[in-house]
């Protein structure tokens, strides 16, 4: 999937087109591609939107956002990327293989692997050995993306703990390939 950060090309057009302004961390301006052996507890940093506000200067980490009124003025949408594919095009799905759509917010990918989190949820979903129900694995993912972002706000010295919001949805695909 595409995230949708302010600072990816697309995104940022539209933002600074409405006279929005951007902060990139250096970490971000020199991409790198994902390690197999990255720790998933290191925090990513986040491009931000500054939104001017009365109170004083928002500043979000996403591109888009339903419901955010302040930051319609400086671009942030609430339309979703949506593919629309037919399966079989895209690879043989064989007789026995198991499909699962996980929508999930930056705060569950921002500090776990989507690789790990597709794992977990699969043998909760398929492996007929696992005790595990989907709503206790759902629970046990957002726990640990939890614990991640506490402990990356005390390294990071920040005088309140933080966490981001983390959501996930997930749901079975019943799909016969004949």
């Amino acid at each position: 999937t595409r995230q949708q950060k302010p600072h990816l090309e697309e995104e940022r057009k539209r933002i600074e087109s409405k006279g929005g302004s951007i902060m990139v961390p250096p970490s971000l301006l020199f991409s790198r591609p994902e390690s197999e052996d990255e720790d998933e507890s290191t925090l990513k940093e986040s491009s931000r939107v500054f939104i001017p506000n009365p109170a004083g200067q928002l500043a979000l980490a996403m591109s888009r956002s339903i419901g955010d009124f302040d930051g319609k003025a400086v671009g942030l949408i609430a339309e979703p990327d949506v593919d629309v594919f037919d399966i079989k095009e895209q690879q043989s799905p064989e007789k026995g293989d198991k499909y699962f759509v996980v929508s999930a917010s930056d705060g569950l990918y921002d500090v776990l692997r989507k690789e790990s989190v597709v794992q977990y949820l699969a043998t909760s979903l398929y492996d007929s050995n696992s005790q595990r129900t989907l709503p206790w694995t759902c629970e046990i993912l957002i726990r640990e993306a939890s614990r991640l972002w506490l402990k990356s706000s005390a390294i990071m010295h920040s005088i309140v703990p933080y966490r981001d919001d983390i959501s996930i949805g997930v749901a079975k695909i019943n799909f016969d390939p004949t």
